[in-house]
């Protein structure tokens, strides 16, 4: 009797554990088959790129890969990425999960003055997720959106379960 108890709440915890939970909430296998690459990166710096006779300005930060999920870049690699203004921590030295596309300079609203050929090497984050809590236990630093303009409180969620899912949609 006792054991058919222990065995049930085994399966229930196993079951109930949030290990599956972040991947389906934040969207990671859509976005993850969206994405040329998903990095874990730490923002080195922010800069400003002017061409074109001073009509095209990107702004753009340098990252340092970390950990390479998809798109193959070393780690120690260095990338000039835009739209990290996005998340919620823009220090240097911050780190972040990146989920990029190639940046298209024609695709985004202002930057119809810029060469795509000029750009071809940066990225661009394509989705909000996530800057990096690495006080303590490293987290990501989510929220959820309300509406289309109000999103909810952060909260953090684990980087290891959802590392780990990245990990295996590699294999």
């Amino acid at each position: 009797m006792y054991r058919l108890f222990f065995i049930g709440i085994c399966i229930m915890i196993v079951g109930c554990t949030p290990e599956k939970a972040p991947p389906e909430r934040l969207h990671l296998e859509w976005n993850y088959k969206y994405s040329s690459h998903v990095i874990h990166a730490k923002l080195i710096e922010s800069k400003t790129s002017i061409s074109n006779s001073n009509k095209c300005a990107v702004n753009f930060s340098v990252f340092e890969v970390l950990e390479s999920f998809k798109g193959g870049v070393p780690s120690g690699n260095l990338l000039q990425i835009t739209g990290v203004n996005a998340h919620e921590v823009t220090e240097e030295g911050s780190e972040h999960l990146l989920l990029l596309i190639p940046f298209v300079a024609d695709d985004f609203p202002g930057y119809g003055e810029c060469s795509n050929q000029k750009y071809s090497n940066f990225l661009s984050i394509h989705n909000w997720c996530c800057s990096i809590d690495t006080r303590n236990e490293h987290s990501l630093i989510v929220y959820d959106m309300i509406n289309s303009e109000q999103k909810s409180e952060n909260y953090l969620l684990p980087t290891e379960p959802i590392f780990d899912f990245l990990r295996q949609q590699g294999k």
